[in-house]
Formats: C-alpha cells, structure tokens, sequence
C-alpha cells in the first residue's frame, strides 16, 4: 500500500534525535515558552528573513492574531479564498469580520485580477494563501495593496520555505502565518504556529496577546490568552528546522518526476510553477478528468489519495449564507477536478508506479467513455 502520508518516525530517529532532545527539556523544567522556543523564533525567523518571529499553538491562532495586530474587528472585511482549509475564513470570522471570497486562477491560487472588485470601504486587510506550497502574484497583491492602502497578511501555513523572486512567503504582508501542524514540511509533534513579522510593534504586540495580554510577569497591557508553544514542540521544530532543506528537495525531486512523467497524459492537467516561484510542494495536486473512477481505480491499487478541499469554504454550514460573495466559477469548476497525490514518503518506484496507473486508467477505453459522457 502507498499510503498519503504517514506521522511517525523509526525508532533509531526516536532514540538517537527525538529522546534525547525531549530529556533535556524534562531536565530544564522549562516547558513553556522559555529557552527553546526562543532559540527556534530567531532561527525560524534567520530563515524566512524576518526580524521578528513569534510562535503560538497553532496557524489558526497566528492568522487570528496577525488579524488583531492591524486592528481587523467587528464588520469589517477581508478578501481571501474559498478553497483553502477552514481556518483561513474561520480566523476572519473569528475577529468579528466577514470573509469576501474571489475567484482564484487555473494554479488554484487566488487571482489577483479579481481582487479590485471585490474593495469596499469596509475592506481592511487581503489574505492570499500560498496553497499546496505555491506562491501567489505578490508583485500584483502589493501593487494592489499599496494603491489602496490596505495591508496584506500572507496564509503561509502550508509554504515554508517556498519562494517569490528569491524572497520567502511571509516576508511579503504586514505579517507572514505558518502551521506546524505534524502535517506540514515543517512538522512539529502537536498543533503549532509561528508569525514573521519586521514590524517591532507588531511583534511585541503578538508576545503579549499569545501570553494573557501580560508586557511583564504580572502586568497586563492588553486583552490575550493563552497561545504559547510548548518547549517539547519547539525542540523538535528546532531539529527539523536544520532537516528542512532537506525534505523540500526531496519533495522537489518527487514533484519533477511527476510532472515529466504526467506531462504528456492527456486527461490530467499539471499546476504550472512560474520561473520566479520556488514551489516546496507541501502538496502535489493534479486536475483531472472522471475524478471519482480514477481515485476508486488508485486505491484498488493500493495508491491512497486525498482531495483538498472536498467541501469550499463559502458551501460550508457558517459562510453559506447569501453575502453577496463574488462569482467563483473558477474556483467551484476545480474543486471537481483536483486530485492530491501522495509526496511526503515516496520513492522514484513509487511514483513511476502512481503514474503508470493513472496513465493506464485513462488508456482504458471504458474509461474514456466514461469521461467523454460526462463532459
């Protein structure tokens, strides 16, 4: 079975990496907050080329934060996307303010020739998300941007690492927002997050309201909670923060074998990566034809494969009401066609063999007929 992905580690990381790391902590008794987490924020923020980085218990909590941080709140508005994870509305909505969903473009990203439109007075903040590890149009959301002085905060959660013309995601907003959910090509070993930032007030504000609004052990400047990483976290984010060259080349090696193998199958559409972008492929997703049959065909042949997002955020329970959101034919039409396959733990076998059985489902006559009916 190839299997999507799989969280645990051997047992030789465990006892020579992983132990060791965590008995020091236990021997500190520093677990929150502390010696740890500071290392791995300067680190972190050293590799995006960030001057700040403040990490939190989740890139949910670092979307919401940054929100608060520029002062987003109660009916104001803030453009994204749909097909994104429900954090990215959730954090909206979740500071008093609405979402405005655009269309996004055939790269499944958001189309910043939409985004104008969509500008009300009530408009504070723009959120592109760097889905599957792509990047965004960054020169043309910050043109946008700066013309009608509305900051930017970047959903970076699944694009650590990736690049736009050499500078890291998050680098670009007011604020950058990571996961480290165990999930991502940076995985810590519970929920996580992390928020770059170069603006020193921004920064020194995200340390009080991630630790009870508190400037000072037992002075409190602002309304917080609490949304710390813990020392146990921040060891193993720290060590695999040294690994995670490593595991992006990787996964860019599965990525271009993939693409050379797929390129020429006529029923599945390859994402196109832009020479100015550097892609860590936190996912690979194709578009493809009669999606259903192909995933039922791949998983007869023990090849697991997943959909993100099987249901878009505005068709959600919260956010389906009529809020005069913006057409999204393009947005609805490739939720229909993605399909992810698996990267995280592949070999060149395995993918020669996901590829040849794509390829030779759609080389079934039966199946293109299937295709050809439903088209």
């Amino acid at each position: 079975m190839i299997k999507y992905t799989d969280l645990g580690i051997s047992e030789d990381e465990f006892e020579q990496e992983i132990s060791p790391r965590l008995k020091t902590v236990f021997l500190s008794g520093e677990f929150i907050c502390d010696t740890q987490v500071k290392v791995f924020e300067d680190n972190f923020a050293a590799y995006c080329g960030s001057r700040f980085a403040i990490a939190v218990n989740s890139g949910t909590d670092a979307l919401i934060f940054s929100l608060n941080s520029i002062g987003v709140g109660e009916a104001d508005e803030v453009i994204t996307v749909s097909n994104s994870f429900i954090a990215t509305a959730n954090a909206i909505a979740m500071v008093g303010a609405k979402p405005v969903f655009v269309d996004i473009n055939e790269n499944l990203l958001i189309d910043a020739s939409k985004i104008e439109a969509a500008i009300t007075e009530k408009t504070k903040a723009i959120m592109p998300v760097h889905l599957m590890g792509h990047v965004c149009d960054m020169d043309s959301i910050l043109s946008i941007s700066k013309k009608h002085d509305i900051p930017v905060i970047e959903d970076a959660a699944q694009s650590v690492g990736s690049m736009y013309k050499n500078f890291k995601t998050g680098t670009f907003g007011k604020t950058g927002c990571f996961s480290l959910h165990p999930l991502k090509n940076l995985s810590g070993i519970t929920d996580g997050g992390i928020i770059v930032t170069d603006d020193e007030d921004i920064a020194e504000y995200l340390r009080q309201i991630r630790n009870n609004g508190l400037e000072s052990r037992d002075k409190q400047k602002i309304i917080g909670r609490v949304s710390r990483l813990n020392s146990l976290n921040a060891v193993i984010l720290e060590y695999r923060l040294k690994k995670i060259q490593s595991i992006i080349s990787k996964r860019r090696v599965m990525a271009e074998l993939y693409n050379k193998l797929l390129n020429n199958c006529q029923s599945v559409s390859l994402i196109d990566v832009p020479d100015n972008i550097y892609h860590t492929y936190h996912t690979y997703i194709i578009k493809v034809k009669n999606r259903a049959a192909l995933q039922k065909y791949l998983a007869e042949k023990e090849i697991e494969t997943k959909i993100h997002y099987p249901v878009l955020i505005h068709n959600q329970a919260p956010f389906n009401t009529d809020n005069g959101t913006f057409s999204l034919d393009k947005t609805t039409e490739l939720s229909s066609q993605i399909l992810t396959l698996p990267i995280s733990m592949v070999n060149e076998d395995e993918v020669n063999y996901i590829c040849q059985t794509i390829i030779d489902f759609y080389a079934d006559v039966r199946n293109l007929s299937s295709i050809e009916s439903t088209h």
